[in-house]
């Protein structure tokens, strides 16, 4: 169940970035935009923020402190690899509101997306997300709601699924060296430590962080933290004009809980602007 979640975080994070950062060109792209006229030597190559359709993340599991709008949907893949068992998982959503406003996005989860590990599809959770983007002050607040149970196939897939409830805030740090996107926040269950039992996560509470540093405008450097597990990677954008992310990362560098080793872990996602 831990390892479930863990794995859900990543790719909502993930899809739900996309249609976040998409939709905040007006403000993220432009707080991190250097402004300059030259001309780019490879067609895939950004020279500025600007040019960017979408943003790598700040984060490869966190929830964002940033909100969506309406006007972008987005899907998301994601792979769990260990020792011992690989896992995936589908996300698929759109934002709703206004971020400067009150906006936010809600989204469906669907993990265990490999039939080889005996069973396709068989769960499914709900997630939701609401807050307020500070555009002037490169910030976002937001609440949220993981892991409702829509579906599971077996007791084992519902056992012990309570949602978890979470604040969190983001802040953009812009330099002409390397930008910074900062997360931090709280919540139950699945924040929570994850040597809890998973019985008791419900009523516990935990903290949670990432840091990221934009080395290019395709290119960002992640480290983040959340229920004692600790997570690097890093995420790109390989086509400036297409919102499209890919993370790749470490996870469990602290080899904490049951299944307590570190895995590889990686997903890609895209947003649409309607």
């Amino acid at each position: 169940m831990i390892k479930k979640a863990l794995l859900s975080a990543m790719v909502l994070s993930s899809s739900v970035f996309c249609a976040e950062i998409t939709t905040l060109t007006g403000s993220t792209t432009a707080i991190f935009a250097k402004e300059s006229k030259s001309d780019k030597p490879f067609m895939y190559l950004a020279d500025n923020f600007h040019e960017m359709a979408t943003l790598p993340a700040f984060s490869m599991g966190v929830p964002s402190g940033l909100v969506g709008s309406y006007g972008a949907a987005f899907m998301g893949l994601s792979a769990r690899r260990d020792s011992n068992d690989t896992d995936g998982a589908l996300a698929l959503g759109m934002g709703f509101g206004d971020a400067n406003n009150i906006g936010g996005s809600a989204s469906i989860g669907v993990g265990s997306i490999d039939p080889r590990d005996g069973g396709a599809f068989n769960r499914g959770d709900f997630n939701i997300n609401v807050g307020h983007n500070f555009q002037q002050f490169g910030l976002g607040v937001s609440a949220g709601m993981n892991g409702v149970d829509l579906w599971h196939a077996s007791s084992k897939d519902g056992e012990n699924q309570n949602p978890s409830f979470y604040l969190a805030t983001t802040k953009l740090l812009p330099n002409l060296l390397a930008p910074v996107a900062v997360t931090a926040g709280f919540g139950n269950n699945s924040f929570a430590d994850i040597n809890i039992e998973d019985s008791d996560r419900k009523d516990k509470l935990g903290a949670f962080g990432a840091v990221a540093v934009y080395v290019l405008p395709q290119l960002s450097l992640i480290v983040d933290y959340t229920s004692n597990v600790l997570t690097t990677g890093i995420s790109t954008v390989p086509f400036p004009q297409y919102p499209i992310s890919v993370n790749l990362g470490v996870t469990n560098l602290t080899e904490q809980g049951p299944n307590d080793k570190i895995a590889a872990i990686g997903s890609i996602a895209a947003a649409y602007i309607f």
